[in-house]
């Protein structure tokens, strides 16, 4: 007869005699019924303890305490298989003991390591009074798969062999192949860019074979395989596919291969068809976001837009396995400049600080693709920092940090730079965007956008943007002798409003009113004299179909600027 115990862990047990009383206590709970008087053929009865096997009583033994009501742990012994593992000199009452498994033995009478004896002896008695027992695993009928070997990771063009094996009452053994269903399902790229990939094939039992589970690697990033048993999933395994280690990375290749690849501006293929862009002294990149207002398909030109043409290109060499070794060593990730108003991509060797290290991707500047270091890139657009304003900010570890977000910067810009005049932009509610002084710079008109940038000869270019749903008070300050031109792309007229070149000392300031229903409003100079806007349709090209683009994933970037509730570009910079 089999009891079955609930929580309780101690069992006492007496001597058929009555004179004393055998208690075992398993203080891990591995017991989980026993029978009293379980016979053995050939061998008598015996109490049977039933263990709930792990993987660590399995391998230790199940740790047991042993007592004798009424008699010192010195007056009685332990025996297994007849030979003494505690005499009556030795005081300790502590054992682990193992346990036998259903399938030792096909009788059970041949289990004799595995059979122990509790021995007592004292004056009150002739001989001994004993108590015979032995642990066995608990019968149970579940039968667990698993997948060996488990969570593998390889490198692409490696196979892996896999097998379907099942355990019962602590029996583990091979499932045949030609039970076995096998399928790799969930398979994912590791670009975000690249939907529908197959990481691998795997085999299965067949006609022609009786073996399964070869696994091939077609690509890189990650899946799982799956066995299944009359059409049920029984268990599954992961599936890392890695880049080759066996080829040196070559940054050289990847920049050639970006030339090569990201698509030049409408600037740059109107340029060399041997049309004319009016640029009004500015770069490429600035025009193209100046029309980029009247016509939305500039906007694929924007740094935002090719910021997102860069990282698919990376991505995408990143996760192709003839190309993958090029980065090997190799991190990248989205940057921003001039408060988050400019993006590119930095690539740096890995373990480096990316400050010190990077090389920037950035085609925007001259609409094409071009590289620079990034001390090159501080300098022109003012400080650098993880674009956290980017899609997918937690896939990059420049993104997913905690270093400050440009207050470095920001003190870099307005401490130590030579600009020779400041702008402020004060809304109707009072809200202000630009430099409130000499140390202190204001971002509180909602919607609105700044940015700032050398023009390689000494002085700077300001961009401003600004939502049509208000009017703005601007004034601009001079901090060096020079002139200075002032232009506004008014959206809602499509004219460019052109305050021309005028002359300014350090200390003066101009000012003027900006409103969206009036594009005629004067610029006040500091003599008091008002020059009034020359108005003029500008012409924006059509977009060429040479300039075709990689697919976008809908980063975030300089289309921002470019929104439709935007009205103003406004354009200012030094020419002395």
């Amino acid at each position: 007869m089999i009891i079955v115990t609930s929580a309780a862990t101690t069992y006492e047990l007496p001597h058929p005699s009555g004179e004393f009383t055998f208690k075992f206590t398993f203080p891990n709970g591995d017991v989980v019924g026993y029978d009293p008087a379980y016979h053995v053929e050939g061998r008598g009865d015996y109490v049977q303890f039933l263990v709930d096997t792990t993987p660590e009583n399995k391998q230790n033994g199940v740790y047991t305490i042993i007592e004798v009501e009424g008699v010192d742990t010195k007056g009685w012994s332990l025996l297994k298989r007849g030979y003494p593992i505690k005499r009556t000199s030795n005081s300790t009452n502590e054992f682990m003991f193992n346990y036998i498994l259903g399938s030792d033995y096909d009788e059970l009478k041949y289990a004799t390591p595995n059979f122990y004896s509790v021995q007592v002896s004292s004056e009150q008695i002739r001989g001994y009074r004993s108590l015979t027992f032995f642990l066995m695993a608990a019968e149970d009928n579940k039968e667990d798969f698993f997948i060996v070997p488990a969570d593998e990771e390889i490198e692409f063009g490696e196979t892996i062999d896999f097998t379907l094996k099942k355990e019962r009452n602590g029996i583990i053994s091979d499932v045949d192949d030609s039970d076995v269903k096998w399928d790799v399902a969930q398979s994912l790229s590791i670009s975000d860019y690249k939907d529908n990939v197959i990481i691998g094939t795997i085999d299965n039992a067949g006609l022609f074979s009786s073996d399964g589970g070869l696994f091939t690697s077609q690509d890189i990033g990650t899946c799982t395989i799956s066995a299944k048993i009359d059409k049920k999933t029984v268990a599954k395994t992961k599936v890392v596919v890695k880049c080759p280690c066996d080829k040196e990375a070559d940054l050289e290749e990847v920049i050639r291969l970006y030339k090569q690849r990201i698509p030049e501006g409408p600037y740059q293929t109107d340029i060399k068809a041997g049309n004319e862009w009016t640029t009004l002294g500015f770069n490429p990149g600035s025009v193209n976001n100046m029309y980029s207002v009247i016509n939305s398909d500039y906007g694929e030109f924007t740094c935002g837009g090719y910021q997102a043409m860069v990282l698919e290109f990376l991505h995408n060499i990143q996760s192709t396995p003839d190309e993958c070794h090029l980065l090997n060593g190799y991190d990248f990730g989205p940057i921003a400049g001039s408060f988050y108003a400019h993006h590119a991509v930095v690539v740096y060797p890995v373990g480096t600080y990316w400050k010190k290290t990077g090389v920037v991707f950035d085609p925007w500047v001259q609409q094409k693709p071009e590289v620079m270091s990034i001390s090159e890139w501080e300098k022109m657009f003012f400080g650098a920092a993880g674009d956290k304003l980017s899609g997918n900010m937690n896939s990059y570890n420049i993104t997913n940090s905690n270093e400050p977000v440009f207050f470095d910067a920001r003190d870099f810009l307005v401490g130590s730079l030579h600009c020779p005049v400041n702008i402020l932009i004060t809304d109707s509610s009072g809200r202000q965007l630009g430099a409130v002084s000499d140390n202190e710079m204001a971002f509180d008109i909602p919607d609105a956008s700044l940015l700032k940038m050398s023009d390689g000869e000494g002085g700077h270019q300001w961009y401003f943007t600004l939502p049509t749903t208000d009017e703005y008070d601007v004034d601009i300050t001079a901090f060096d002798d020079g002139d200075f031109e002032f232009f506004v792309m008014n959206s809602n007229t499509e004219q460019l409003q052109d305050y021309g070149k005028n002359p300014i000392q350090k200390g003066e300031t101009a000012e003027l009113e900006l409103s969206s229903e009036d594009p005629t409003t004067p610029m006040i100079l500091p003599d008091k004299t008002e020059v009034i806007p020359t108005q003029e349709i500008l012409v924006v090209p059509e977009v060429s179909a040479s300039s075709t683009v990689v697919k976008e994933k809908g980063l975030p970037g300089f289309e921002l600027w470019v929104a439709v509730s935007m009205v103003f570009m406004v354009m200012l910079f030094r020419r002395s």
